[in-house]
């Protein structure tokens, strides 16, 4: 009895030692963080760093949070983050993030409120500490700029993982799945009124709601090098894009978006996209509310998609293929100019 009292003693005590190893370490790693980006010109403060939990979690509470990087005129500003983690599988991360933060940008600063924003990353148990999954989830979202804008979401789950079974997933190195599943989109409210306002020639006025249903799908990543504690050396970049499918509800317009890009000898984003737009007549306003095309060619755009739309044997779908070739992007008859980079200019 008195062996066993001493081998529960003697646990309890190298438990204890490990919770308070593992915190010092904590919170002088957040410590030096701070201290290494302010010495390299970075505003980086808080009012306080605390590590709570014991014996079962890491609860760490970062206090009057802000970054900021001058040069960029960019920076963060939260009145707490929160992180957690077991003890016994501190490679699973969980953050908690406030009910409103502020993200400020070099013209604009944008107030984002929330309920339930956290964050959970999850790297596999090995030395390299590869990455497993990095899920970001919320009840509501929204963002309100200094610039006049407003958005907001619903109920949205946005992940990125390593080993998620979807088909391609595991038939190249370095490939990744992003998922979105995003629900009650609502665009600005000064974006939708001028999507209203626009009158064009033979299609009706608009008839779309003020939120957008849902948007979903999956796309499969694929880098350069793997994202584990050694991506700040290696920095990975994207090498390849394979579209599993996008689906917009807006409304009665739908939107299926397939393809891939990968990378060509110029390090631009080369390959074929296809769109299915569904009800495609809703399509010309909020191309004209966006900036996208001018008002004054909105009929002989819309004529355009009529006449690739009868092509079709449902006259309501429009088919339009996104080609990026040599630098350049065209959307079905339309150039949309230089394609973006994949790989830096550096290769």
């Amino acid at each position: 009895m008195r062996k066993l009292l001493f081998l529960m003693v003697a646990l309890v005590a190298l438990w204890s030692g490990y919770w308070f190893v593992g915190s010092n370490a904590l919170r002088k790693g957040v410590d030096g963080w701070f201290t290494d980006a302010a010495a390299q010109g970075l505003v980086a403060e808080n009012t306080g760093v605390t590590v709570a939990g014991f014996p079962n979690r890491w609860d760490l509470t970062v206090d009057g949070l802000h970054l900021a990087d001058p040069d960029a005129g960019i920076g963060w500003t939260a009145p707490f983050v929160q992180v957690f983690a077991m003890t016994w599988k501190p490679w699973h991360i969980i953050a908690a993030l406030p009910p409103e933060q502020q993200v400020a940008l070099p013209d604009q600063v944008v107030t984002l409120g929330s309920e339930g924003l956290r964050a959970s990353f999850r790297a596999k148990p090995a030395l390299d500490l590869p990455l497993a999954a990095v899920i970001l989830e919320t009840s509501r979202l929204t963002a309100v700029s200094s610039a006049g804008w407003t958005v907001g979401a619903g109920r949205s789950v946005a992940s990125i993982s390593a080993d998620e079974e979807v088909p391609g997933a595991g038939d190249a190195p370095n490939t990744y799945v992003l998922s979105l599943d995003a629900a009650e989109l609502t665009p600005d409210p000064g974006f939708m009124a001028r999507v209203k306002a626009v009158a064009i020639p033979d299609l009706p006025p608009s008839d779309l709601p003020d939120s957008v249903d849902s948007v979903q799908g999956s796309v499969l990543l694929s880098l350069s090098a793997p994202l584990d504690r050694h991506a700040g050396q290696a920095k990975p970049h994207l090498s390849g894009i394979t579209i599993n499918g996008l689906h917009l509800t807006w409304g009665n317009l739908t939107a299926v978006a397939k393809g891939g890009l990968q990378a060509d000898d110029q390090g631009f984003a080369a390959g074929i996209v296809t769109v299915d737009v569904t009800n495609w007549d809703r399509l010309p306003a909020v191309l004209v509310a966006a900036g996208v095309i001018n008002p004054d060619l909105a009929p002989t755009v819309a004529r355009g998609m009529q006449a690739l739309a009868s092509q079709s044997p449902d006259l309501s779908v429009l088919s339009l293929t996104l080609v990026l070739k040599d630098g350049q992007m065209n959307f079905g008859p339309f150039p949309l100019g230089p394609a973006p980079r994949l790989v830096p200019p550096t290769g």
